[in-house]
């Protein structure tokens, strides 16, 4: 993997990393609705696979 794309994969990871962080601090916050919170949970998990597989890649090369 070129060096650019590596270190592009490892921003993308830590700046995925903070919005998952931020999500979840949105959801400790009741005047929040449910319907919102339901959205959130739902793309917190995709935040965590897209993680997951970036991790991976890195660890392949």
């Amino acid at each position: 993997m070129p060096k650019n794309r590596k270190e592009r994969d490892r921003q993308q990871i830590e700046n995925t990393i903070d919005n998952l962080h931020e999500a979840r601090e949105t959801l400790m916050n009741e005047a929040v609705p449910e319907e919102e919170k339901k959205r959130i949970r739902e793309k917190n998990r995709h935040r965590e696979e897209q993680i997951a597989s970036l991790k991976e890649e890195l660890e392949e090369e």
